[in-house]
């Protein structure tokens, strides 16, 4: 009855820590792909010639964090606003040929939005780029979210943590406290503390395991069709897989239950042998 219980605990404690996991690894991931989709375009001065362009994309491309480069003419350009514009691009047709007013640029998609700034700057003050524009502004927003939902993903871990690690070793004290007859008795033939010490250890440590089994197998089951379905009808959002979270998620649920169980229950008959 009492293995039962500390399975149950464990595997409740267990799936509340792995959520929390599995939950800021796809905040994660989706702050990424936002972070991939910030752009900073470089218009070229109109006075430097076609044949330097390359050169010039290749200075860019090897700055830290640009992820890639696109060439957009200025006649590409146009088109794009008067797509945009819908049936009041038909305006723009005045603009096209020689009366083109905008310029050639460069697209530049950037990595890691700690660097978006200095790559800005630097582009920007290249002498063949007129001027540039960015989003810093969004980028500003986004930095402080990551760093909010990292913070606040790492004390959610440590609160549940904590919490589950107070629930499972009263559940083992209880466990070790309705055995203490039989302990006692182990004692009273002359049985060493390593001998009656090692059976406990053990038995600890096979309910860890086999209660980190029980929780893997839930957690994919859960992650996988339950909250696979319930994302897949929302089309901007889609989960991160489980085979390429389960290493992680696996190493915690073991983790948990060889130190819950195998430690847990070697601290917790501690009291009884010294007795």
């Amino acid at each position: 009855m009492m293995t039962t219980a500390s399975v149950s605990v464990l595997v409740a404690c267990m799936l509340i820590i792995g959520t929390a996991f599995l939950f800021a690894q796809n905040v994660s991931a989706f702050m990424a792909k936002i972070e991939q989709q910030n752009e900073i375009v470089a218009f070229i001065d109109e006075k430097v010639p076609e044949e330097e362009y390359q050169s010039l994309k290749a200075r860019i491309e090897a700055l830290d964090s640009v992820a890639e480069i696109r060439f957009v003419t200025k006649d590409q350009a146009l088109l794009d606003y008067r797509a945009q514009l819908g049936e009041d691009g038909a305006y723009l047709d005045a603009f096209s040929g020689e009366e083109n007013p905008l310029r050639n640029s460069f697209v530049i998609t950037i990595s890691d939005l700690d660097n978006f700034k200095k790559v800005s700057e630097t582009v920007s003050g290249m002498e063949e780029i007129d001027h540039v524009r960015d989003t810093q502004d969004i980028v500003n927003v986004l930095l402080s979210l990551r760093n909010v939902v990292q913070i606040l993903g790492i004390w959610i871990m440590i609160i549940l943590g904590v919490v589950s690690l107070f629930i499972i070793s009263n559940t083992i004290k209880i466990a070790m406290h309705n055995r203490r007859h039989e302990i006692s008795i182990m004692k009273y033939i002359g049985a060493t503390n390593r001998f009656i010490r090692w059976p406990f250890v053990l038995e600890g440590l096979f309910i860890g395991i086999l209660s980190a089994a029980v929780c893997f197998g839930l957690q994919w089951y859960i992650y996988t069709y339950v909250m696979g379905r319930l994302f897949a009808a929302l089309n901007f959002v889609s989960l991160v897989p489980f085979s390429q979270l389960y290493p992680g998620i696996a190493a915690i649920f073991v983790g948990i239950g060889v130190i819950v169980g195998g430690f847990g229950s070697a601290a917790s008959i501690r009291k009884y042998l010294d007795a």
